[in-house]
């Protein structure tokens, strides 16, 4: 039970962080773009939008954008 806690307590940090900080750290941000948000935008493409909006055209992923 402990386990499962601690996972949706990562999960939900890993998201806040995508929502909130990475769009403004360009280092993050392209870690984002390139690995989480893979991931991200199987819950929602909502996550990962300002981090791309943020980056630009150039940006890894950004062909993702509805």
């Amino acid at each position: 039970m402990r386990v499962l806690i601690l996972l949706i307590a990562l999960l939900g940090g890993l998201v806040l962080v995508g929502m909130l900080i990475a769009p403004y750290q360009p280092g993050l941000r392209d870690w984002y773009l390139r690995t989480a948000c893979r991931y991200l935008d199987e819950l929602s493409q909502d996550i990962c939008a300002a981090a791309r909006r943020e980056a630009g055209p150039q940006a890894p992923g950004a062909s993702r954008m509805p």
